[in-house]
């Protein structure tokens, strides 16, 4: 047995391994040998020592097929090393392209938000009525619903739901401060950016498929100070320390007072004239409407199980696109969908 174990453990290849097998295991191998002689044995011998060979035998099988296994995994594994590709290898690449403005632009957003004590939150960009509008203030009959002509999804998914319950694409990212505040974690200050869908007439200032920032701050004595400082400090770091803001009373159904926030026009410096022509992007007026902002209403967070009369907040909204625009003189924000290489290879 210490033999056979011996020999074993030298074999390295299928064929020494089929010819040890021969040796102990073929029809003339020693243990057919042992096998042969045990009818010349006595009684007793012959229960000893037959029942030790069987033994030996079905140890024998299991030890050369383990071995086989062994054999074929080192096989294989040498194979593998034979024939292995390094993947990492550097090869010079050319054209690796830009980032777009946009990126650009919405992680400048980011990185500045973030360095006032933001989170950034995220959500679907198919949303249900009631998170795109009920939620906010906005009810089926709301003649505000008109301002948000929306993309539905097909009558024939949205045929057998309830009305609340209807999809359609996210007109704004507004449906984010919503599943923020039903999570019950306050205080709450996020920013929400990501891509909204509207039915615009398209122009130098709008398209139909863009993106927005909107921010929600939530807590004890939050005022409309603390949103204007907010504002004003994000603006200057964004388009530099000349920047003007101007607040327009407005009416939006989720806050109360609301404004529209428009940014002195980093195209024309705020003249309205470019070149001696009317600016396009400010409409000749040396103002930008980027923002909206408010303090958020009491029916939205009373619908988000806030007590309004312990919390109050602000939230504002910001179009990415037209402040890319502003931030690198892009005179028309659809230039940025345009596939222009030129104008991309600039960033």
């Amino acid at each position: 047995m210490s033999d056979f174990s011996t020999s074993l453990n030298e074999v390295s290849n299928e064929a020494a391994l089929k010819e040890l097998e021969s040796e102990y295991l073929g029809k003339k191998g020693k243990l057919k040998a042992i096998l042969a002689g045990v009818k010349d044995l006595s009684i007793e011998d012959k229960k000893t020592i037959g029942v030790k060979a069987n033994e030996m035998k079905k140890q024998f099988i299991t030890d050369l097929e383990k071995k086989a296994v062994e054999i074929e995994i080192a096989v294989f594994a040498q194979i593998e090393a034979d024939e292995a590709i390094d993947v990492t290898v550097w090869y010079p690449s050319e054209n690796l392209g830009h980032k777009h403005p946009i990126s650009h632009a919405s992680e400048l957003l980011e990185d500045i938000f973030i360095s006032l004590g933001f989170k950034i939150e995220d959500g679907p960009q198919v949303e249900s009525e009631e998170f795109a509008f009920d939620k906010l203030n906005i009810p089926a009959d709301h003649p505000a619903r008109d301002v948000w002509d929306t993309f539905w999804i097909s009558d024939d998914i949205n045929k057998d739901k309830d009305i609340w319950d209807r999809l359609l694409l996210r007109p704004h990212t507004s449906p984010v401060q919503i599943r923020t505040m039903l999570k019950g974690e306050l205080p709450v200050k996020i920013i929400a950016p990501g891509r909204v869908f509207r039915y615009e007439q398209e122009d130098a200032r709008h398209t139909c498929n863009f993106y927005q920032l909107e921010g929600l701050v939530v807590g004890e004595g939050v005022t409309f100070g603390d949103l204007k400082w907010t504002l004003d400090t994000v603006m200057k770091q964004l388009l530099w320390e000349k920047t003007q803001l101007r607040f327009r009373p407005s009416i939006f159904p989720f806050t109360e007072p609301s404004a529209e926030v428009d940014v002195s026009c980093q195209i024309c410096s705020g003249t309205g004239e470019v070149k001696w022509k009317k600016c396009s992007m400010c409409s000749a007026t040396g103002w930008v409407e980027l923002l909206w902002a408010g303090m958020v209403h009491p029916n939205v967070l009373e619908w988000c199980g806030i007590d309004h009369k312990k919390y109050s907040g602000f939230a504002f909204g910001m179009w990415i696109d037209r402040i890319a625009a502003q931030r690198f003189g892009v005179s028309s924000s659809r230039m940025f969908y345009q596939n222009k290489l030129k104008l991309n290879e600039q960033f």
